[in-house]
């Protein structure tokens, strides 16, 4: 299957990697504006070829695409993609904007493309084993859950400014990780709808950037949620999710540099106090660690005919359009 990856940072760093350690998976073109970066790259790999213009990637033999790019971009050729109907990997938020998002899911599903999101967390593999506890009632129903997401910035602790500190151009808080929350409380909960939240305003160095989220949370099953989550410049980062059954509670958490390593899954049972802890597991070495869950997002991609999760992040991109 030839590949055409378009972006330039996270697309080196984050798909790359993946793409040269999938048999089924051969890059014929890296689209990107660094030229002499990516020419440098390439000459490693020999037989792929650099492309600046992402146009151009259509009028070669290409099979799959996979975007690493801005919200706009990533618009703009997801549209493109529509005539040619190739199959697509994109990253979140879909668009710039949820009328924009709407639109291009409305016209995958008509047009039968087959395409997928990257969505981390729904890739993890103790995010599913929660999920399979759920779904089997392990430890009885859920009653509610907790999610507490302290996230270090890198964009605050370098003082760098992109489209992932503007709000309108589908960056902030709120697009990039809400997003992520609110796609896997779904995923593990069912929908939800919001009740109540709390939404602070910072600056920092002349950037406006979404810092506090407080949010209640109620499904159709009654089951309750509380979010909270806030951004800082440096240090670890905390990710908790703790959830409470009529059995006993579920916690799944991690304190790491790196946001998708090292979570660890404990389960406590009130009738017979035992507590299991299940670390995951270290299948593929891969510098950036969400790498790991691109390789399962496009391995599943690959064996499934109906493998998509984008519904969660339009789901998500709708709940953040009530917050204002």
């Amino acid at each position: 299957m030839n590949v055409a990856l378009v972006g330039s940072n996270f697309a080196i760093k984050g798909y790359l990697p993946v793409i040269k350690k999938i048999r089924q998976l051969k890059l014929k073109i890296l689209c990107n504006r660094k030229v002499s970066k990516s020419k440098k790259i390439l000459s490693k790999l020999s037989g792929p070829i650099h492309e600046k213009n992402w146009k151009n990637i259509f009028i070669n033999d290409i099979d799959l695409i996979i975007l690493a790019v801005p919200p706009e971009v990533q618009n703009q050729i997801l549209n493109y993609n529509l005539k040619f109907k190739k199959k697509i990997l994109f990253e979140k938020p879909i668009s710039q904007n949820l009328v924009s998002s709407k639109k291009i899911v409305q016209s995958l599903k008509r047009k039968k493309i087959k395409s997928d999101i990257n969505l981390t967390f729904l890739n993890h593999e103790l995010f599913q084993k929660t999920k399979d506890m759920i779904k089997n009632k392990k430890l009885g129903k859920v009653l509610s859950y907790e999610v507490l997401w302290n996230f270090k910035s890198f964009d605050l602790e370098n003082k760098i400014k992109s489209w992932k500190t503007v709000e309108q151009r589908g960056g902030g808080i709120k697009n990039i990780f809400l997003t992520h929350v609110f796609s896997y409380c779904e995923f593990l909960f069912g929908k939800g709808q919001i009740l109540d939240y709390n939404f602070k305003i910072s600056n920092f160095k002349n950037i406006m950037y979404k810092k506090n989220i407080y949010c209640n949370l109620k499904n159709k099953h009654d089951v309750t949620g509380k979010i909270t989550l806030f951004v800082k410049r440096s240090g670890f980062q905390n990710h908790r999710i703790l959830i409470k059954c009529e059995k006993g509670y579920i916690r799944l958490f991690t304190k790491s540099k790196d946001w998708t390593k090292d979570f660890i899954l404990e389960t406590y049972n009130n009738k017979s106090k035992i507590k299991k802890i299940v670390k995951e597991k270290k299948l593929n070495k891969f510098k950036d660690g969400r790498s790991n869950q691109i390789f399962t997002m496009i391995r599943n991609f690959l064996k499934k005919s109906d493998y998509s999760k984008i519904d969660y992040c339009l789901n998500a991109e709708k709940l953040n359009k009530t917050i204002n």
